[in-house]
């Protein structure tokens, strides 16, 4: 009798592990006092299969749930719901997992993608968007987490859509990319403030690349053209669809956000992935990237854990690029050399020029697994090169931390850095308040959610 999926995948295993229940909690335990000026609702997206996986499992596979975490007056509420996708509905009739996942699909099924919407929330002209790369957004209601379908920006849309849009904290606009393996590889979007879609450029690759985010400047769009592949080849041989193929090294694409494709210049530097940037601003005629940069990503290759350096070549690690638009050429700089990711600045700070931002990291006790555990959180000080950390201990672990100023008047590191941590003596998970300035001091507040909530990816901050 072959084993289950979820009995030998440490990604299914321990706060990995799916919570497949549905509910809501009032009146939540709070230790500490939560700041009255927090008033509106932390949203977290992760994956979360409802079903045991019918083949390997990434981590990427699993369904979407939205974590809602709701602040008033000093008080906190909780509510979670699976994201209703149509693969999703499908299943439940089904009873039983219908989709092939990343490490185990066929040629045949390379554009049959489930919807998880699983990677991202974010809420732009009164809609709530969950999100994930391969599909087109699906709208939410923000108070119940009712899904209400995808999102096509009134039939204008085709997607798919990143799920790393970014609000402009001027013009209001969201501006977003969509990629995919056939032609057009790569196309650039802009939503104006009230939500209509406005403006779609294709944008000419020099190879289909798996193109999880990008950056913006006041003045500009940043493209990342890693050496991650689509390969039909690959998924042939072993099931994944991407291949790592670091000959072709990295390019970084500048595009004014006034022009279209034939104003992209592409500057070339080595080979490494980003998965996010923590921020780019314009100093004189440089662009300023900073990046959470690996040196290698093998993460999709079911054979990348027989590589002795795996895991130090696959962790990620604050890096900062300075690209010269006027005389050409990328200077590369390492901004730290401990494991981290989901870096994050003031969201004010979007495409202008941040000095504080944040990330989750490796906490002292290292990870020698391979699975991404972070347990501490880092606030860099970029103008001084100084950086303070939270450590959360071995055995705990934590998602991205997001920064909420105090007032929209604040100055950029005034305010709280919203945590959601895993206690593993509880089993359970808490949402913690930290004062920014005093990050590795006690939190100004611990919210006890009802259980755990499963490791996940990004969340989003919507105020009252």
């Amino acid at each position: 009798m072959s084993e289950r999926e979820s009995e030998i995948n440490p990604l299914l295993q321990g706060n990995f592990a799916p919570w497949r229940l549905e509910g809501t909690a009032a009146d939540l335990e709070v230790i500490g006092e939560i700041p009255r000026e927090l008033n509106g609702t932390y949203y977290r997206n992760g994956p979360n299969p409802a079903y045991e996986p019918p083949g390997r499992y990434h981590w990427f596979d699993g369904d979407g749930m939205i974590h809602a975490i709701t602040l008033r007056d000093g008080c906190a509420s909780y509510r979670n719901r699976f994201v209703q996708s149509d693969g999703l509905k499908e299943e439940r009739a089904a009873g039983k997992a219908l989709y092939a996942g990343l490490l185990s699909m066929k040629p045949s099924e390379a554009m049959a993608f489930k919807t998880t919407a699983n990677t991202n929330i974010v809420f732009h002209a009164g809609k709530l968007l969950a999100l994930v790369e391969s599909s087109l957004p699906t709208a939410m209601v923000p108070c119940t987490l009712e899904t209400t379908g995808l999102y096509d920006f009134g039939g204008k849309f085709m997607g798919p859509m990143t799920a790393h849009p970014k609000l402009d904290p001027e013009s209001g606009e969201m501006l977003f990319f969509g990629y995919a393996p056939f032609p057009p590889y790569l196309q650039f979007h802009v939503a104006n403030r009230t939500g209509a879609l406005v403006r779609s450029e294709v944008i000419d690759v020099a190879w289909p690349s798996m193109m999880h985010d990008f950056a913006i400047t006041k003045d500009y769009v940043i493209f990342l053209l890693c050496p991650v592949v689509f390969s039909f080849e690959e998924m042939a041989r072993n099931g994944s669809i991407f291949a790592w193929d670091p000959d072709r090294g990295t390019r970084i694409g500048i595009m004014p956000r006034s022009g279209g494709n034939a104003d992209v210049k592409w500057f070339d530097t080595d080979p490494c992935y980003v998965f996010h940037p923590m921020n780019a601003y314009t100093e004189g005629d440089e662009i300023v990237l900073d990046v959470a940069r690996y040196e290698q990503l093998l993460f999709m290759s079911p054979s990348a854990a027989r590589d002795p350096g795996w895991c130090d070549k696959n962790a990620a690690r604050l890096h900062r690029f300075r690209i010269d638009l006027r005389g050409g050429g990328i200077k590369s700089t390492p901004l730290d050399d401990r494991d981290g990711e989901f870096p994050r600045v003031d969201e004010r700070r979007v495409g202008r020029k941040h000095r504080y931002g944040y990330m989750a990291a490796t906490g002292p006790e290292g990870n020698a697994s391979g699975i991404p555990v972070w347990s501490a959180v880092h606030k860099y000080d970029l103008e001084r090169g100084t950086s303070t950390t939270r450590t959360y201990g071995a055995g705990n672990g934590v998602g991205e931390p997001l920064f909420v100023p105090r007032s929209a008047a604040a100055d950029e590191d005034d305010g709280y850095v919203l945590v959601l941590a895993y206690d593993q003596a509880r089993n359970a998970s808490t949402f913690d308040i930290l004062d920014a300035r005093d990050i590795a001091g006690e939190p100004i507040a611990h919210v006890r959610l009802p259980h755990r909530v499963p490791y996940g990816f990004h969340g989003n901050w919507v105020a009252a």
